[in-house]
């Protein structure tokens, strides 16, 4: 009798030697071709489907209508896709950094943000006021050329934000936090100070002063020559009157342009009235702030901090006077001392370590101004070899005034602290 064929047919799955008996199935060769797997393509298979699938997915007219910066992150992709075993994985990926930095920075550049972010404050409204009046010195040179025509005809370089407005930051290579922070700052400036002129080839710099980070409302201009000392002089209550200051007492002129200064100087009173700005001056801003001085400081400007007079909670004086803290770091200088060894460093911090520990117990206390004193003036001093000692009491105290943005200033300042004249970040990162 003939053998009936499985319901199940190719699909059965008995491997019972009686239902095998019982019923017919497939020709052992059909079986082996369904149990058998598909073959795999080879690498330069798959490589050439890929390839034709990416080819197929990103048309021309669809990278055409990508960006720059989009049609790039669709290549790294694309690359770290193709390269997914983790061979190029980090080369891909830091290019990929690199590119989301470069498209911060380039959103930056497009607004003041760029200023707030890299040079950690924001400048007043009579800075912008003076930038339209530079550009409106001379018909039809504005932005870089309008800084080229001040630093040639009045020997005057405007730079740090100024430089900004102009353009120079937006095509040039990104450097660290650091280099931004040391723009144009000159050997002696502290935290507090931000140079916006600069003499050309000289130490002499005059710059914004802010006692908070934040300020941004009746900020003085101070000058300082940083070839000759650590003092700064408050010179204008507005940029205005700090550039007419500049062309009365650090410019030298000659007969070939003593008419064209004058031109000048007219200029700049005519733009005042004309737009009817209310500038602060210079000794009513002064008055203000002599309230709150509650020392001079070695650099003469005063340090401001938040003073309880009932309870003269804020700050109490170091345990020496200015002339007894300089006699101690004249060390220094002397010849027995400085003969190449650490002694003279090892005679000054034997001294000078009292006076910190003393500060840093005001400070447990709350008076946050003698710590700010003592560390200012250790960094006034010029020494760098105290730039430790400084640090470590300029940043307990700046952090609980709650002004971190001067620590950051202050750190990257003594990081690479410098003599030189010529302080631009342009030359750090040619």
């Amino acid at each position: 009798m003939p053998k009936a064929n499985c319901k199940y047919w190719d699909k059965c799955y008995q491997r019972n030697e009686a239902h095998l008996e019982k019923y017919n199935h497939p020709t052992k060769q059909i079986e082996t071709q369904k149990l058998a797997p598909k073959r795999r393509a080879t690498s330069e298979e798959e490589d050439k489907n890929s390839a034709n699938t990416s080819s197929k997915m990103e048309s021309p007219e669809v990278e055409k209508n990508l960006g720059s910066y989009e049609s790039e992150t669709a290549e790294l992709h694309k690359e770290a896709m193709n390269n997914i075993a983790g061979k190029n994985y980090m080369e891909i990926l830091e290019k990929r950094i690199r590119l989301s930095v470069q498209q911060e920075y380039d959103n930056l550049c497009a607004s003041n943000e760029f200023i707030r972010h890299k040079f950690l404050v924001e400048m007043p409204e009579d800075f912008y006021e003076f930038w339209k009046f530079i550009n409106s010195i001379k018909k039809d040179v504005t932005n870089a050329a309008a800084l080229q025509h001040m630093e040639s005809v009045l020997q005057l370089q405007l730079v740090g934000p100024f430089e900004f407005l102009a353009g120079k930051f937006h095509k040039a290579k990104i450097g660290e936090p650091g280099d931004y922070l040391r723009h144009w700052r000159f050997y002696y400036d502290p935290p507090e100070f931000q140079t916006v002129f600069v003499r050309q080839g000289t130490g002499i710099h005059y710059g914004y002063w802010r006692d908070v980070p934040q300020d941004k409302e009746r900020l003085m201009l101070a000058r300082n020559d940083a070839t000759r000392s650590c003092e700064f002089e408050f010179v204008a209550g507005n940029i205005f009157d700090a550039f007419l200051h500049y062309l009365q007492h650090d410019y030298v002129g000659t007969p070939f342009t003593t008419g064209q200064v004058a031109a000048i100087k007219k200029a700049t009173k005519q733009y005042i009235s004309d737009n009817s700005l209310e500038l602060s001056q210079l000794e009513i801003l002064k008055t203000e702030r002599n309230k709150r001085v509650v020392t001079k400081s070695f650099h003469r400007a005063g340090i401001v901090v938040p003073y309880e007079r009932k309870s003269q909670q804020g700050y109490r004086p170091l345990m020496v006077s200015d002339a007894e803290l300089k006699k101690i770091l004249a060390l220094f200088e002397r010849k027995d001392l400085n003969d190449g060894s650490d002694n003279a460093k090892q005679a000054v911090l034997e001294k000078l370590q009292p006076l910190a520990n003393a500060a840093n117990i005001a400070v447990d206390e709350c008076d946050f101004g003698t710590a700010l004193e003592l560390g200012l003036d250790l960094f006034s001093s010029g020494h760098k070899e105290l730039h430790m000692l400084a640090s470590s009491l300029l940043v307990p105290a700046y952090s609980l005034l709650s002004r971190p943005q001067f620590i950051a200033i202050a750190k990257a300042h003594m990081e690479r602290r410098s003599k030189e004249l010529n302080l631009s970040i342009f030359e750090v990162l040619k």
